[in-house]
């Protein structure tokens, strides 16, 4: 016979060690062969993306994110593989970092950037973001997931 208190006790967090887990998201926008990246205020550029908010699915926070940032509707079109980056470096208490991808359709590319959040938007190849300053988890995320962005193999 089952014994749910029994189960529930195995699975507690407290018999475990404390792992924060950080959730965000990115939007893969594309456009005849090219990706939408935006620039941050430190110069930096990625996808349209941030983080996933307290009871927010990450589709729901990826169309926030898109409205935000560029300042027009998206909607999610496909879904993507997650990154993990376990262990991020200077993390006081080893969280690691999920972040939930999606192919994002913009109605419009007519963005109104929001400075606080954005300062650019352009559209890349893969061989144009070679010299553009990316943070180097998600220039290495970008290399690595490009053919299954623009519809390759997954």
């Amino acid at each position: 016979m089952a014994d749910l208190d029994e189960a529930l006790a195995a699975r507690h967090p407290d018999r475990f060690r404390k792992h924060s887990v950080m959730m965000a998201v990115a939007g893969v926008a594309v456009r005849d062969g090219r990706v939408l990246l935006v620039r941050d205020p430190h110069g930096f550029w990625a996808g349209v993306g941030g983080w996933v908010e307290t009871g927010e699915a990450p589709e729901e926070a990826v169309v926030r994110e898109a409205r935000e940032e560029l300042g027009v509707e998206a909607r999610v079109t496909r879904v993507f593989r997650p990154f993990i980056a376990w262990n991020v470096p200077n993390s006081s208490d080893g969280s690691s970092f999920v972040l939930f991808n999606y192919g994002i359709e913009l109605a419009s590319t007519e963005f109104v950037l929001q400075a606080d959040e954005v300062t650019e938007a352009r559209w890349f190849g893969p061989d144009e973001w070679a010299g553009v300053p990316m943070l180097p988890y998600v220039r290495s995320l970008f290399d690595e997931r490009i053919a299954e962005w623009l519809g390759g193999a997954p």
